[in-house]
C-alpha cells in the first residue's frame, strides 16, 4: 500500500540537530585531505607529490577493509547502550588527536615522514570511520518517514559544511599567509582538532537518549557460511547495486578531486589565501540555505528525478571556468579577466558556491535514497542491516578511491611538479597541462556516475508500501 497518509515514526528536532552536529567534524576532516594535507606534505614538507600519493593510497586500502567491518560488527552488537553508540564514545578522541598531529608531528625534510604520513592517516580515518559508520547507520533507525529522511540528511550536509567550510576560513583568512605558510598549518591543527572534539562529543552524548527506542536485533551468528549467504542475501537489492555502481565511478572522481583546489588556487588563479578566504565564508552560506529547502523542493515529488536533474547541471557548468582560461592560455584569448582581478574575483566565487550549493543538494537526496533501501531490504530478508548496506559500498569506494588519488599524483608529477627544473614553470605550462588532463578526466566519471542513478527505483509508494509491511506506521 502507498497511502501517503500513513503516519511513520520521526525523529524529534533535538534529534535531528544532534545527529546532523556531527558532521561538523566529518566536514574539518574533509577539508584537510580535500584541500590542504596533499600540498601541505608536497610543497611544505618536502615530499614529491605521486609518494604522497601512494601514502594515502595505502592508508585508504587499510581503511576501506575496515568499514564492512565496523559495519557488520555495530548491526551484531548489543549492549546496554546500544548497537551504535559504544564505538561513537570510543572514537572521540583519537579522532581529535589524529588530526593534530598529522600536520603538528612531522618536521620539513623527516627521512621517515613517508611512514609517518602512512601511520597518521591510518588512525585518522579508523578513528573517523569508528564514529562516521555507526553515527551514519543511525539515521534510518531515527526516523522511518520518506520526507523527513531528507530532513536528517540535509542537516548533515549543513553542519558538514559549515564544519569544512568554517575552518578553511579561518585558516585561508587569519592563519595562513600563503598555502605553503608552515607556522599556519600548525594553528590549523589545534583548531581542527578541537574542533572535531566538540562535533564527535557533541552528537554522541546528544543523541544518547535515543538508546533506548532503537531497534534491538536478535542474537545472529558469525558462523562464516551463514553470514556468507547473509551477505548475498542483503546485496542482492536492484537499487542498491545502481547506487553502489554510481559511487564507484563517483569515488574515482574524488580521489581525482583530492587536494588538487589548492593546486589551482595557487598555481591557476594565483590567489593570496587572504583575497579568496571570504569564498570559505560565503560559498556555506549559500550551501545551507539551499539544502535548508532541500525538504521542500522534495516534497511530494520522485527524489531520483530531482537528484538526476541537479547532478547532469554540475556537470555542464562545473568545467566553464578551467576551460575557458585553458581556451586563453592555448589560443590567445581574453575570454575570462586576468588574475588577480575583481571580476574574476566574483565569476570564480559565484561559479564555486553554486556548484558547491548543486552538489550538496543532490547529495541530501543521494543519502535519503540509500536510508529507502534499509526497509526495502528488510522486508526481503527480515533483517535491518544499516551498517552492513553503507559500508560495503563505501569499502569498494575506498578503494577505487585511492586508486584517483594515485592517478592525481601521477598527473602532478607528469605535469612537473616534482621537476625541480620547471619550478619557474609551475604557473605557467605546469598547470596548465595538469588542468588539461584533469579536466577531461573529471568531465568523463561524473556523467557515467549520474546516468546509473536513472536506474534506482524506489519511489514514495514503493517506500510506504514496504514501512507499511513492516509495522512501521500508523493510521493518522
Amino acid at each position: 500500500m502507498g497511502d501517503t497518509s500513513l503516519l511513520a515514526h520521526r525523529a524529534s528536532k533535538s534529534t535531528q540537530f544532534f545527529y546532523g552536529f556531527g558532521s561538523i567534524s566529518v566536514g574539518i576532516k574533509n577539508n584537510l585531505l580535500g584541500s590542504f594535507l596533499l600540498i601541505y606534505y608536497n610543497q611544505v614538507l618536502g615530499m614529491d607529490a605521486m609518494t604522497v600519493s601512494i601514502a594515502f593510497f595505502i592508508a585508504l586500502m587499510i581503511d576501506a577493509i575496515s568499514d564492512p567491518l565496523i559495519g557488520i560488527w555495530s548491526d551484531r552488537t548489543q549492549t546496554r547502550y546500544g548497537r551504535r553508540h559504544p564505538f561513537l564514545y570510543f572514537s572521540i578522541i583519537p579522532f581529535a588527536l589524529a588530526y593534530y598531529y598529522i600536520i603538528a608531528g612531522p618536521e620539513p625534510n623527516d627521512p621517515n615522514l613517508f611512514w609517518k604520513l602512512v601511520g597518521l592517516l591510518f588512525v585518522l580515518r579508523i578513528s573517523m570511520t569508528l564514529f562516521e559508520v555507526p553515527r551514519g547507520a543511525l539515521a534510518p533507525e531515527l526516523s522511518k518517514d520518506y520526507d523527513q529522511r531528507n530532513n536528517l540528511a540535509a542537516l548533515g550536509m549543513m553542519f558538514g559544511w559549515i564544519g569544512g567550510s568554517g575552518i578553511d576560513f579561518l585558516a585561508k583568512y587569519f592563519w595562513l599567509d600563503s598555502f605553503v605558510d608552515f607556522n599556519g598549518y600548525q594553528t590549523l591543527a589545534f583548531w581542527g582538532g578541537l574542533g572535531i572534539f566538540i562535533g564527535t562529543a557533541v552528537t554522541t552524548i546528544g543523541t544518547h537518549k535515543n538508546i533506548k527506542s532503537l531497534y534491538i536485533p536478535p542474537p545472529r551468528s558469525l558462523d562464516l557460511s551463514t553470514f556468507s549467504k547473509e551477505l548475498k542475501q542483503t546485496l542482492n537489492n536492484r537499487s542498491w547495486i545502481v547506487l553502489f555502481c554510481s559511487g564507484i565511478f563517483y569515488a574515482l572522481l574524488v580521489g581525482l578531486e583530492g587536494g588538487v583546489g589548492t593546486y589551482y588556487n595557487e598555481f591557476l588563479w594565483e590567489w593570496n589565501p587572504k583575497r579568496i578566504a571570504i569564498w570559505s565564508l560565503v560559498t556555506p552560506f549559500c550551501v545551507v540555505g539551499l539544502v535548508a529547502l532541500a525538504p521542500y523542493i522534495a516534497l511530494g515529488r520522485n527524489k531520483k528525478k530531482i537528484t538526476v536533474g541537479i547532478f547532469f547541471t554540475t556537470i555542464l557548468v562545473g568545467p566553464i571556468p578551467v576551460a575557458l582560461r585553458l581556451m586563453d592560455y592555448y589560443y590567445g584569448t581574453d575570454i575570462l579577466p586576468a588574475n588577480g582581478s575583481d571580476a574574476l574575483w566574483w565569476i570564480l566565487g559565484v561559479h564555486g558556491a553554486l556548484m558547491a550549493s548543486l552538489g550538496a543538494l543532490g547529495f541530501v537526496f543521494i543519502s535519503s535514497m540509500s536510508m529507502d533501501i534499509v526497509e526495502q531490504v528488510e522486508g526481503n530478508t527480515g533483517r535491518r542491516e544499516e551498517g552492513l548496506l553503507g559500508t560495503v559500498s563505501s569499502f569498494v569506494h575506498k578503494v577505487v578511491g585511492g586508486g584517483g588519488v594515485l592517478v592525481a599524483g601521477l598527473i602532478l608529477s607528469f605535469s612537473g611538479f616534482d621537476d625541480p627544473n620547471l619550478v619557474n614553470e609551475l604557473k605557467g605550462e605546469v598547470i596548465n597541462k595538469f588542468a588539461f588532463i584533469h579536466l577531461l578526466i573529471g568531465l568523463g566519471l561524473p556523467l557515467i556516475s549520474t546516468s546509473l542513478v536513472l536506474m534506482y527505483e524506489i519511489d514514495r509508494v514503493e517506500h510506504n508500501t514496504n514501512i507499511s509491511d513492516l509495522g512501521y506506521v500508523e493510521e493518522r
